[in-house]
Formats: structure tokens, C-alpha cells, sequence
């Protein structure tokens, strides 16, 4: 279990070749949703769980805040990227928008 700060070479390795066009956005736990394939998409105004299956990479494209997950706190900002593994749950926490790859 493990959340952690990755280069952004390995994001963007982890990109499909192919992005399909995101679907119309819907509203979950207040914040804009929407997917496509493996990417997910979330505009939050403030604080938005995840319940991942498997692992996924996660790219902060605006704003800042922090995860909360069960073994702390990590803070993030803009341009950080992360690799979140084998967590049950966390909180992403401040307003921005986030990519999220989902890997099998």
C-alpha cells in the first residue's frame, strides 16, 4: 500500500497512444466527473474520494491541496504526479482538476 510522488516521464508513458474522447461530465460527491477508457477526469471544489481497484496514476492539473489516505497526509500542486497502489480508499482534498489513469 503505497501513495507516492512519481517523475512525469512515467505519467505520461502510462498515457494510452490513443485518448478517446472524454464522456459528457456528471456530478459525483459534488465535483465533475467524466471518462474515457482508462482516464477519469475530476474537476472538485474541495474534497473527493477514491475507491480504486488496483493502482492509478494521478496527475494534478490545477490547484493544490492534499491526499488523505490511511497512512497520513501528502500535499500536491499543480504539475505533481503520483502512482497510488494497492489503496482501498483515499481523499483527494482542495479545489482543482485531476487526471487519473486506472491501471488493471
Amino acid at each position: 500500500m503505497k501513495l507516492e510522488r512519481i517523475d512525469a516521464a512515467v505519467f505520461s508513458a502510462a498515457l494510452p497512444s490513443q485518448i478517446p474522447p472524454q464522456g459528457e461530465a456528471r456530478r459525483v460527491q459534488g465535483a465533475d466527473v467524466s471518462a474515457a477508457g482508462p482516464l477519469v477526469r475530476i474537476r472538485s471544489g474541495g474534497r473527493f474520494k477514491r475507491f480504486p481497484a488496483g493502482s492509478e496514476y494521478i496527475r494534478i492539473e490545477q490547484g493544490a491541496g492534499y491526499f488523505k489516505w490511511a497512512r497520513g497526509e501528502t500535499a500536491f500542486c499543480a504539475g505533481d504526479t503520483f502512482l497510488a497502489e494497492g489503496l482501498e480508499e483515499y481523499e483527494l482534498n482542495g479545489a482543482g482538476e485531476f487526471l487519473v489513469i486506472k491501471q488493471c
